[in-house]
């Protein structure tokens, strides 16, 4: 069985890291990045739409299913569409763990990161108008947490991080707030620059840090089970990008670890 991963750049390896290390995915891998076009948060709506069909047909023609959206932008912009022209295709999409904030928030509020076309969606807009929780959320596009990721020298990056972090949160009250839901799969590679951030201006709040890879994992780890060809021994990584990024494959390799990858290219 091929599993596809999709993400405009490195943010959905956060999610395939998850699958494979706590849910125990075995199957062949086949994560595609768009290199060439990331960040897709910051671009028009229409050109990101057309460069994520684009690489879901590559995904799809390649014999991947189930296909995990693993970008919080894409799947607000293109999940229900892919859908409906892939019937027979298993999508899993990504979404701002809101919901898992929500549910345990009390009487405080929610601080959302995520890029900016995710916060113009609907999509995200019906989710916390669905949990009704419209005065008690705070959305905040943190773009620039994408470009840092995708950064060679990211590693190196935590003052510039966490002063762009102290940038976004200087004028709320963090003691109002309950959690820090991250909206883009790229942002929990910053959890420990957002958590050292929270720690400096409001020390004393216990400010829930969340993210929505355990439950995409999870998802996916079901639906591989409900398929009939699941016991696969092919349990290799594929690395394909729409560019030669030798800086994505270092950057890979650093956050999967020791995982055995093969890189590949898909060039536009």
């Amino acid at each position: 069985m091929k599993v596809g991963f999709f993400d405009s750049g490195l943010g959905g390896l956060t999610v395939l890291k998850e699958a494979i290390e706590n849910e125990n995915l075995n199957e062949e891998i086949y994560y595609l990045a768009d290199t060439k076009n990331t960040p897709y948060g910051v671009k028009d709506e229409k050109l990101v739409k057309g460069l994520i069909e684009d690489n879901i047909k590559y995904l799809v023609d390649i014999g991947c299913n189930p296909i995990v959206i693993a970008c919080n932008t894409a799947t607000s912009l293109s999940i229900e569409y892919l859908r409906k022209k892939y019937e027979n295709i298993i999508f899993i999409g990504t979404e701002p763990a809101v919901k898992v904030a929500a549910d345990t928030h009390m009487d405080k509020k929610i601080i959302v990161f995520a890029t900016s076309i995710t916060i113009r969606q609907e999509k995200l807009l019906k989710l916390v108008e669905k949990l009704d929780i419209q005065d008690e959320v705070e959305l905040i596009a943190a773009d620039k947490l994408v470009e840092f990721a995708e950064d060679a020298n990211c590693n190196n990056l935590n003052k510039e991080v966490e002063e762009y972090l102290k940038s976004l949160i200087s004028g709320y009250d963090l003691t109002e707030f309950s959690h820090i839901v991250l909206g883009c799969t790229h942002f929990p590679l910053f959890y420990k620059n957002i958590q050292n951030v929270i720690d400096e201006i409001c020390p004393k709040n216990n400010i829930k840090i969340v993210d929505g890879a355990k439950g995409i994992s999870k998802n996916l780890i079901n639906k591989i089970s409900k398929l009939d060809n699941k016991n696969s021994t092919n349990n290799s990584i594929h690395i394909v990008t729409t560019s030669v990024s030798k800086v994505f494959e270092l950057r890979s390799k650093q956050i999967l670890g020791n995982q055995k990858l093969q890189f590949e290219y898909k060039l536009q």
